[in-house]
Order: C-alpha cells, then structure tokens, then sequence
C-alpha cells in the first residue's frame, strides 16, 4: 500500500520509532497515573479560581521560561475548549508583542543569552526563516519568541507566523485540559489523531522549508535580511 504524499517525504528512523515507543509508554503512563487522580475535583477547584488572575499568569509566566503547554492545559481546564482558546489566542499574541519590546529594548542583553539557539538558524529572507524557527525541533516557546526579533524579523511576518503556529500547537494542550475529567474512546482517538496529524504536518513543512533553505547545516543568522 501505497503512502500519502505527505507520509512519503517523512523518514522512520530507529531513533524516530523509539521517540514513538517512549511517547505511547509515557500515554501508558499518564492513562495509569489519571485512574489515581480525582480529576472532576480539579475541575470543580479550577472552576473556583480567578479567571482574569489565570489568564494573566498564563500570559506572564512563559516569558519568564514557564513551560506553555501546562498554561495551555490550565486553560483548557478553567475555561472549556471555546473560550480557552480564544483566551489562549490572545495571550500569544501579547507574548509575541511583549517578546518583540523586550529584545528591541534590551538587545545585548539577550542577544548574550541567546548566542548558542542563534547559530542554528540560517540566513534567509524573514518569512522563511520565522517559519524555520517556529517549525526547528527542540527550541523552547521563549526562545522561539524572543530570537525572531532578535536577528531582525520586522513585526509584521514575525506576529503572522509565529502567532499563526503558536495557536496551532496550542490546540492539542487546551482539548487536553478541556478533555481531561471525561476521556471518552472517542475524545482519546480524536486527541491523538490530532497530535499525530500536528507532529507529522510540522516534520514535512520542517524538511520540506529546510530543503528549499538548503540548510546544512544552520548557519548563525544575526544579520538582519531583506524580506
């Protein structure tokens, strides 16, 4: 049987099918762990707790490196699939715009700490390089968001872009949250589907961006460029 076109580009590697292995034992794991939690009690104290404060602290804390799946799960928790969403949008795009403040009011600051992430991106016109950086494997959600202004990308591609991928992503964590107190078959086939059809779609866009960027490797990308 034949592949899809988008599955054929995607190469299964020993390593890749371990990462595979190590995510279904750790979804063994978490199944295991969530028959032991009394996750309609979370619910009912999420429910309990200040929405605006939430909201804030999930806009805040990952520009501090506060890791952003668990606020996109916290999210999904307090304010449903719907409004977590809408909430989770708007908190990104405040990110991004406080992000894009931050490194052009400080840049030495963190151009210092971001010396090592900026040597992997390569030299490029600003769409295809926001699109590499927001797609390249194993860059934190800070990271991502404070090394686009950083080497230059002006505001316009830089909120188009990442905001567009952020909001992507962030489904998977805010149906996690939202789903967490009633896990259906139904819900778990569709959550996974969905993780799966995220990571497989950003893999292809990644090496299908990489090749027309002919990156090898990443050269340092701190030189501002002509879109």
């Amino acid at each position: 049987m034949q592949l899809p076109a988008f599955l054929s580009d995607v190469e299964f590697t020993p390593r890749k099918i371990l990462v595979g292995i190590l995510i279904l034992a750790g979804l063994v794991g978490l199944t295991l762990l969530y028959r032991q939690i009394d996750v309609e009690a979370l619910h009912r104290r999420a429910e309990s707790l200040n929405g605006f404060m939430i909201f804030v602290l999930m806009t805040v804390l990952p520009l501090a490196a506060f890791p952003v799946s668990i606020c996109h799960a916290i999210a999904g928790v307090r304010f449903g699939m719907g409004w977590g969403l809408f909430l989770v949008t708007i908190s990104i795009v405040l990110q991004l715009l406080a992000s894009y403040a931050l490194v052009k009011a400080a840049p030495k600051f963190f151009a210092q700490r971001l010396d090592p992430w900026r040597k992997r991106l390569p030299k490029g016109a600003h769409t295809p390089v926001t699109q590499f950086t927001m797609l390249l494997p194993g860059i934190p959600y800070f990271v991502q968001n404070y090394i686009l202004p950083l080497i230059g990308v002006p505001l316009r591609p830089y909120l188009i872009w990442a905001g567009i991928i952020h909001i992507l992503k962030s489904i998977v964590g805010i149906a996690f949250g939202h789903m967490s107190d009633d896990f259906t078959p139904t819900r778990i086939a569709g959550f996974v589907a969905y993780a799966i059809f995220i990571t497989v779609a950003t893999a292809y866009a990644f090496r299908r961006l990489q090749a027309q960027m002919k990156v090898q490797p990443p050269a340092a990308g701190g030189r501002k460029q002509r879109a």
